[in-house]
């Protein structure tokens, strides 16, 4: 199993520093994975007033750097880019060439669908991964080449991003691959990737392989998932590069209902379950412990959801399935 080397304690904040209400017991925090709340209410709430375009794919990116590039818009890209996107990570799918989806007729062993072709699986999986912030891109990887501080990623129409993190999961093709670790990572024509299987884990720190690329077994709904939890292992190898230690980093995306976290005994059960992740041979700061715990309380509050909110995203995948399967009546 490959694990990620550990790097030099950082809690820097995805986002920015903020003050803190009622919530808290003292001044400014810094933040870790807030901002992805933010933008979730924020698209849930009509930032894509049109709803038929959101299963749209782009030209051209919109920026020339990225936290993550997933390459390939199938199950296991789509729902990678989910996850990322929801943590708060600056995420860009490119999307071109025969998803392997596209060779089943129907799909009629996804959990809640009885039965549902390929192509309008596929747009409504686009049309999630951009509601939460994601970009998806109709171009082709070519190649991805390892830089400084991540890699380099260009494609068929020319594109050239830079990404700390990259994720592949284009089912059958991964030759623009060949590149990286001077050659000896990849050869030409190989299937499946090197890698380790449950976590996406690769030698080529930031890279990670997703679905069959990685020899899961190829059905759709075991590519979501195996999509899922690669961006998992993800976000857990981010925290710790940010400064999280092993028995905190696991980041759980969930919402819960307001007033869920609150009060004095929340407060003091939070930090006590904190404290009791740290190693028993540590040396981490009482500084740096203190800020973890307030990220993590923040985090944590991040998650609560209004009545007003749950029922804005539950309008909206309405809307989105009534766009792409119309009435049953």
């Amino acid at each position: 199993m490959y694990e990620p080397e550990p790097k030099t304690p950082d809690i820097t904040p995805e986002l920015r520093t903020v003050e803190t209400g009622t919530a808290f017991r003292g001044g400014p925090i810094r933040l870790g994975s807030l901002h992805h709340r933010l933008l979730r209410k924020r698209y849930a709430t009509g930032y894509f007033p049109n709803m038929n375009t959101r299963h749209e794919r782009a030209a051209r990116p919109d920026a020339d750097d990225y936290d993550l590039v997933v390459v390939g818009g199938g199950a296991s890209g789509l729902a990678a880019a989910v996850f990322a996107a929801r943590y708060g990570l600056d995420t860009v799918v490119f999307d071109r060439g025969g998803s392997a989806i596209r060779r089943s007729y129907s799909i009629e062993n996804y959990l809640g669908f009885l039965a549902v072709d390929p192509a309008t699986f596929l747009r409504l999986g686009r049309a999630h991964a951009r509601y939460e912030g994601a970009e998806v891109v109709d171009d082709l990887v070519t190649s991805v080449v390892e830089r400084d501080d991540g890699f380099r990623v260009r494609t068929e129409d020319g594109t050239d991003v830079g990404a700390r993190y990259v994720v592949a999961a284009s089912a059958y093709n991964a030759d623009y691959l060949t590149e990286l670790d001077g050659g000896a990572f990849h050869d030409e024509g190989e299937h499946p990737v090197e890698c380790d299987e449950a976590t996406g884990r690769t030698p080529v720190d930031g890279l990670y392989v997703a679905g069959w690329l990685s020899g899961q077994p190829h059905q759709v709904l075991i590519a979501a998932g195996h999509g899922a939890r690669v961006a998992k292992s993800l976000v857990h190898d981010r925290r710790r590069e940010r400064g999280y230690w092993d028995g905190i980093a696991d980041y759980w995306d969930w919402s819960v209902e307001t007033g869920t976290y609150s009060g004095e005994q929340w407060h003091d059960r939070l930090d006590e379950w904190v404290d009791s992740t740290l190693p028993d041979d540590h040396d981490v700061s009482d500084e740096r412990i203190e800020r973890i715990r307030e990220a993590v309380k923040e985090e944590r509050l991040s998650f609560e959801c209004t009545p007003a909110e749950r029922e804005a995203r539950m309008e909206d995948t309405r809307r989105l399935l009534a766009e792409q399967f119309g009435s049953a009546e």
